[in-house]
């Protein structure tokens, strides 16, 4: 495979955004090199990132199918090391357990063979399970699934169990498995857990939205615009809620926002973009968890169409969406003009706006999260797969940071509990919000662990903060999160990891 073209942003539109003063439309930093293509970015309970993606040389090569690489890098420091994945786990499913375990299911058993029989010269998808040591960096192997996953989607439940649906099966016939599994983890950080079948259900489609909400329900929703259902643990059965407004397919993405400072609490999936019609969408839609009979309703759509977007929740509760690209195709016609939704994502009354483009090219097989500083990691996509060496990413710092002096949390508790009230000490009187905000565990724009918790508190004046933690391990799954206190001129502190049992 001989070297792709990669796009450059237009000048113009560069020129253009450039003028924006940073306090309105934030920064990139200059490119730097991680020689990992992140197409899985998550970040680990220590504030490093776990990348991983198949194997540059092999990409394709049916007979080196099961072959991947993986890197961890530090942030704070701008360095890494790469460190040996257990298979090919590229294009599989993953989430953080609530020790910070990472899990992932599936992977890459094999790439398309034209060469195999008919009828089975399709990706297969793996069967296997692993789970991650961030501590000591080791992987774990769990039993293996009923049936292979290639695109496969889990989400936590609010008992620390993974749900798994949907995914290329293991036979190469392009199937799209209908199997529900449920991985049980070990009580030890190392130790091997348990994998059964619990129910079936076709997603209509790969890497399907899903979310833990606050009835302690699995909401699985798209890519199809029929597939919207809600999927109750114990039970394992399956109840259908309204149609979404379009379809998603083509990696659109989705995020999971819950007030938890006002009552009742407000809980809200926002899903956006993708390909409908050959061509890129920007059909944002809105869904009231407390209110599903109501159905789906238009958000505030994108000043650009797109599809391979990352949309991060910025620890103010806005939005930050970007890259993808407007061609219906993985790569073509990039688009660099990052926007920023301007109200918390309850609110539907906001509108979008663009924000300083990045310079990296970041269509299919990009990826964005949040860092504990509160600043987006993006990292390029992989246009050109032999290019891994010299592999890009960029650090974008929103407006936010360019307003002021920070605010800095002088005290919090490392481990709290649901319905706890804890102290918090703030550098300064005027804390206008304080919020939680679970580590990105991202692939093919889908974030599969991503959520926000806006957290109800009181303030003595003098920075003396009173937060109250929600009582639901449903609305606040047991694990890691990073908590920030956010000022009244909307700046964040830099992120203290707490544990939430």
């Amino acid at each position: 495979m001989g070297l792709a073209k990669v796009a450059t942003p237009d000048a113009q539109v560069l020129a253009a955004a450039k003028t924006q003063a940073v306090d309105t439309a934030g920064a990139w930093s200059e490119p730097f090199v991680i020689p990992v293509v992140g197409i899985t970015s998550v970040l680990l309970r220590n504030g490093k990132v776990l990348f991983w993606s198949y194997e540059p040389t092999e990409y394709r090569n049916p007979d080196a199918s099961n072959t991947g690489v993986a890197y961890v890098w530090d942030p704070v420091t701008r360095t890494g090391h790469s460190i040996t994945p257990p298979e090919n786990i590229w294009c599989g499913g993953q989430t953080i357990l609530s020790d910070g375990r990472v899990y992932v299911a599936g992977g890459n058993l094999r790439y398309p063979d034209p060469n195999a029989a008919p009828g089975q010269t399709n990706f297969e998808g793996s069967l296997s399970n692993y789970t991650f040591n961030p501590i000591t960096e080791t992987w774990t192997a769990q039993p293996d699934m009923a049936t292979g996953r290639w695109y496969p989607t889990v989400t936590k439940l609010a008992d620390n169990s993974v749900v798994i649906t949907s995914g290329l099966d293991q036979t190469g016939a392009g199937n799209v498995t209908d199997v529900v599994e449920l991985f049980t983890p070990a009580a030890s950080i190392d130790g091997v857990g348990t994998i059964s079948t619990v129910s079936f259900h076709d997603p209509n489609g790969l890497y399907p939205y899903q979310y833990l909400v606050s009835s302690g329900q699995l909401l699985q929703a798209g890519p199809s615009a029929t597939n919207t259902s809600l999927l109750t643990p114990n039970t394992w059965s399956w109840s259908d809620i309204p149609n979404m407004l379009s379809s998603h397919n083509g990696w659109g993405n989705g995020i999971l926002y819950t007030d938890a400072s006002v009552t009742p609490i407000k809980q809200v999936i926002m899903i956006a973009g993708g390909v409908e019609q050959n061509t890129a969408i920007s059909n944002n839609e809105w869904f009231d968890v407390a209110n599903p009979a109501a159905g789906w309703t238009q958000f505030p759509q994108w000043l650009q169409a797109r599809h391979n977007a990352n949309t991060v929740i910025l620890p103010d509760g806005t939005l930050f969406t970007v890259g993808g690209n407007s061609s219906d195709m993985d790569y073509d016609n990039p688009l660099f003009e990052s926007e920023l939704y301007n109200k918390p994502a309850n609110d539907p009354n906001g509108t979008w706006v663009q924000m300083d483009p990045n310079t990296i090219q970041a269509a299919y097989h990009s990826s964005a999260i949040l860092l504990p500083d509160a600043t987006v990691l993006l990292s390029q996509d992989d246009m050109d797969p032999l290019a891994a060496s010299t592999h890009q990413a960029q650090v974008y710092s929103p407006a936010y940071l360019f307003k002021g002096t920070r605010p800095n949390i002088i005290n919090v508790p490392s481990a709290l509990s649901l319905g706890q009230t804890f102290s918090v000490t703030a550098s300064v009187p005027n804390i206008a919000s304080v919020a939680l905000v679970a580590p990105g565990a991202v692939t093919h724009a889908n974030d599969m662990h991503q959520r926000f918790i806006k957290l109800q508190y009181a303030n003595d004046g003098s920075g003396n903060l009173q937060v109250t933690m929600p009582a639901s391990s449903s609305l606040v799954p047991p694990g890691y999160y990073m908590l920030f206190i956010i000022d009244s001129q909307g700046i964040p502190s830099v992120a203290e990891f707490v544990h939430i049992s």
